[in-house]
């Protein structure tokens, strides 16, 4: 049952498809849309830790079931309504739904597996599996959800809101199911305790070791600019006349690569070393975002680019987080980790805004400015030590 929450889950069949949602549908411009985004992201940074608390007091179902219902019901909003008000409403109740998800639903993959009597091993395979599941949603509802708006069955404007309508019924089905998993009991005044407490600890201590605190700068705000990406792709295929149809494929393609690019990780930091295959994939992002100014009508760079930015930015997040847990004590590791998350969070929100009225006034400077944000930020906050 875990695995089929975690598919039904990630039948997200508006992912490739939410800039023309947002733009066509809606009517926004783009600073408004990342203006929306922004919102998102401030109340899941300030739902996190009291959601945190429920789930650890009175355990992952009580967390897993109601967030999916929320977050479900949100999107299935989402596809009927028209109003800014509504929408900031529905924002944030999405969020909130969705952190009582985050962190929950693996949690209870590791003490499901363990409650059996699998080993740490094989709760790691089973974990695995769980992604797996997940991915399998996402290559499944990109495709599906373009092929769908772009199909003529009906009008353009109701089938982007008809993907958010199916995402949402598909998570409150997956609500349904994780109520099927069995959890171990667990104790109600013993848990979540101190979360806010861990909370604030974890979020001043990546900035007390000199070391650390550069290791996360670098992290989050390399992170930030090229998550960006996942925005951009979409316009930019239009604005090269590529099919809606092509996004959910496209989308898929570059996970995929994604995936494949972890996998020879190993290889790469051996031969590169640690310091120089971070400093280079994150100086490749930027100059693909400096290569989108100069051709953005080209279609090589353009798809270069967003396999380029999007592939490169999976490969850093676990080799950062590796070299971070270096500089962290092994009683403190999860603490410190969920700071770094906050942190990058932090930066997401804070780009969005900027990346709005960018976009509004030019699409083409918005790649050159992001693209020379990346490489400063590069050589700025370039790792020389290790250890």
């Amino acid at each position: 049952m875990l695995y089929l929450f975690s598919f039904l889950m990630n039948l997200q069949f508006f992912g490739a498809v939410s800039v023309p949602f947002y733009l066509q549908r809606m009517g926004f411009t783009y600073t408004q849309m990342f203006s929306m985004e922004m919102i998102f992201s401030v109340c899941l940074f300030l739902f996190e830790i009291p959601t945190g608390v429920i789930a650890d007091k009175w355990g992952r179902k009580a967390s897993l079931f109601p967030g999916a219902l929320l977050l479900g019901a949100s999107f299935t909003a989402l596809g009927v309504i028209h109003s800014i008000p509504a929408f900031i409403s529905i924002q944030i109740v999405s969020a909130f739904g969705f952190s009582m998800i985050s962190g929950a639903d693996r949690a209870l993959v590791y003490e499901n597996a363990k409650m059996r009597g699998k080993t740490d091993q094989e709760a790691a395979v089973t974990a695995s599996r769980y992604d797996a599941f997940a991915a399998a949603g996402m290559f499944i509802a990109f495709p599906a959800g373009s092929l769908f708006v772009s199909s003529g069955l009906m009008p353009r404007t109701q089938a982007l809101g008809m993907v958010f309508i199916v995402t949402g019924a598909c998570i409150c089905a997956a609500g349904i199911a994780v109520l099927f998993v069995r959890e171990p009991v667990r104790s109600q005044d013993a848990a979540g305790t101190h979360a806010l407490r861990h909370a604030y600890d974890g979020f001043t201590c990546v900035f007390k070791n000199r070391l650390l605190r550069r290791f996360t700068m670098n992290y989050a705000t390399v992170s930030a600019l090229t998550f960006l990406m996942f925005w951009f792709y979409q316009p930019l295929l239009s604005d090269n006349n590529v099919p809606v149809a092509w996004n959910g494929f496209v989308s898929a393609g570059f996970n995929a690569a994604g995936m494949l690019l972890l996998l020879a990780a190993g290889g790469i930091n051996g031969r590169l070393g640690a310091k120089n295959a971070l400093f280079v994939s994150s100086v490749i992002p930027g100059a693909l975002y400096v290569l989108l100014f100069f051709f953005p009508h080209s279609l090589p760079v353009v798809f270069t680019a967003i396999f380029g930015i999007t592939m490169l930015r999976a490969f850093r997040a676990p080799l950062l987080t590796t070299l971070m847990n270096t500089q962290i004590a092994d009683d403190s590791r999860a603490t410190v980790l969920s700071g770094v998350s906050m942190v990058e969070r932090i930066s997401i929100a804070l780009f969005y805004p900027a990346a709005g009225l960018l976009m509004d006034f030019s699409a083409h400077w918005t790649y050159l400015v992001a693209g020379i944000a990346v490489l400063t930020v590069s050589v700025l906050l370039r790792v020389e030590k290790i250890g």
